[in-house]
């Protein structure tokens, strides 16, 4: 399968989860980082999706990233198409006080949130989750994602939080799983089986 039948695929997959939204309060996509240049073709599928289906995307990543993917995002989308993607550096997003505060980061999410409820604009949101040397990190790490998973289906959120694999302890992967109602894998979306929330009995989700 080459690169653009994965992008396909991913693309095909990410458009027929929107249709969860309003099933199931929202979408939560864990996702484990294990090759950028896969990682760059989920990404470029989901704003892919995104946009095919009128919504923007809010893209928090690391400047790296980013500079990489606007040279593909401008060879592939037309300048009003690029309107619609707004990026975030995610070091200062995440921490911005120094270290990871998850009470700081859910106000700048809010603020950063609001003006697209203001003008009623569709969107969703692609986070690349990244922290500096802080001790303690897991059991906050784990605090801030059911918080998120909570906000999530309170707003109706599409959200996907991305980790790098070379900073996630299978213990902290685990519990991660359990905040997240699906996993990203490198061509597919399932379940997951650890999600922890009260009415996981009622998703379902197949390709079709």
């Amino acid at each position: 399968m080459d690169i653009k039948d994965v992008i396909n695929l991913l693309k095909r997959k990410f458009s027929k989860l929107n249709k969860k939204i309003h099933e199931e309060n929202g979408v939560h996509i864990f996702y484990k980082i294990q090759e950028q240049d896969t990682y760059l073709c989920n990404l470029i599928a989901f704003i892919d999706s995104a946009l095919e289906q009128g919504d923007h995307v809010l893209l928090i990543e690391s400047e790296r990233i980013m500079m990489k993917l606007r040279t593909e995002l401008k060879r592939r989308l037309t300048s009003e198409q690029l309107g619609c993607i707004h990026m975030i550096n995610n070091f200062s997003y995440y921490v911005s006080t120094g270290s990871f505060q998850p009470a700081v980061i859910f106000d700048h999410l809010s603020r950063t949130l609001q003006p697209f409820f203001d003008e009623r604009i569709s969107f969703r949101i692609w986070a690349h989750v990244e922290w500096g040397h802080q001790e303690g990190i897991i059991p906050i790490l784990e605090e801030f994602e059911c918080e998120a998973d909570k906000i999530v289906s309170e707003l109706g959120l599409y959200l996907v939080c991305s980790y790098d694999e070379d900073r996630l302890p299978e213990t902290l992967e685990d519990r991660l799983m359990k905040c997240h109602g699906y996993v990203l894998m490198d061509n597919d979306i399932v379940m997951s089986e650890l999600y922890d929330q009260v009415n996981e009995s009622s998703r379902t989700f197949k390709e079709g």
